[in-house]
């Protein structure tokens, strides 16, 4: 059809065959603008950015969340006490708590420039009038708040326990029991206040009987298959890991073969046929040492394994013997 037209084979198209002759080649794409490589997924980056603050900040927020709950803790306690006197109650060490709580409200008001210390207010307290309000006052609430407790409605304990913390310090050991049947969950939020209301004897016993055996579960089944990364166990782990104390956790690696199997997956990986390029390699590596928490990565045995690791990597990449 087209020689019908005065197409002469090897000529360009167009009126005057001023077409192109040669087919179009290729061009590899340069980076520049509007470019942007894609990086590679190893299974192990957490994509989401961070908003990383500083020490400095992470503390003055603290001390200020600490500051006012003894100011809320006071004010509830005032809420309290007078509502036994409406109801009431007119007992010497009733009137004593009341005058005590309302003399106290002085330190929130302070003076100009002056700086409030932490757990001041409780100082000001005459000792048997803490006792007091402690147990004939707080512990009713506290007591009837742990039967009724529900972990999904309040994983905070905003409405019953946290807000006496300023006076009783931690939970009553006599409420252990209530508590620890309601905390045995997967559910974080709901385990992970329990390390700041609980004192450290019962935190201990209680990580110990329940938290370890979670986490020593998780790393025991926990599958590595580079080079994507694609079981959550290790992440997950290590999101609990601060439950617990850096040697536990350490003792949980050491006693589940951790380390074992992650340079066996390493070394099968380097051995294969298609071996993977170094920049893929070391991302593997540093992606894994990144999931590890600050506290075990000042573990010595934990970086003797992590560099171990990476000469493991540089023997493979020589393609000497590992």
């Amino acid at each position: 059809m087209m020689r019908r037209w005065g197409y002469k084979e090897g000529s360009g198209l167009g009126a005057r065959g001023q077409g192109i002759i040669a087919p179009v080649k290729p061009k590899a794409q340069q980076a520049g603008i509007g470019y942007r490589k894609k990086p590679y997924n190893n299974g192990l980056e957490d994509m989401t950015p961070h908003v990383v603050q500083e020490e400095w900040i992470l503390r003055l927020e603290e001390r200020a969340r600490a500051m006012k709950l003894e100011e809320d803790c006071c004010q509830k306690t005032l809420v309290l006490l007078r509502g036994m006197v409406k109801q009431g109650d007119t007992s010497k060490e009733t009137a004593e708590a009341l005058a005590a709580i309302v003399k106290s409200r002085k330190v929130f008001r302070g003076k100009r420039g002056e700086k409030r210390k932490l757990g001041k207010w409780k100082a000001t307290l005459p000792s048997s009038v803490t006792r007091y309000i402690v147990e004939e006052v707080i512990m009713p609430t506290v007591a009837a708040g742990a039967r009724e407790w529900e972990p999904s409605w309040d994983p905070t304990c905003h409405n019953w326990l946290r807000p006496w913390i300023p006076l009783i310090g931690h939970l009553p050991e006599s409420l252990y029991d209530t508590v620890e049947s309601k905390i045995i969950t997967d559910f974080y939020d709901a385990v992970s206040p329990w390390k700041h209301y609980l004192d450290p004897i019962q935190w201990d016993r209680f990580a110990r009987r329940h938290v370890v055996p979670r986490l020593a579960l998780l790393v025991r089944k926990l599958r590595i298959t580079p080079p994507k990364q694609i079981d959550p166990s290790f992440r997950i782990a290590m999101f609990w890991a601060p439950l617990v104390s850096a040697q536990d956790m350490v003792s949980i690696l050491e006693k589940e073969r951790f380390f074992e199997k992650w340079e066996s997956a390493m070394r099968h990986w380097l051995q294969c046929a298609a071996r993977p390029p170094l920049e893929e390699a070391l991302a593997w590596c540093a992606g894994w040492r990144k999931l590890f928490t600050p506290d075990l990565l000042e573990d010595q045995r934990v970086l003797a394994r992590l560099y171990a690791g990476v000469a493991m990597l540089d023997l493979g990449m020589q393609d000497l013997r590992i």
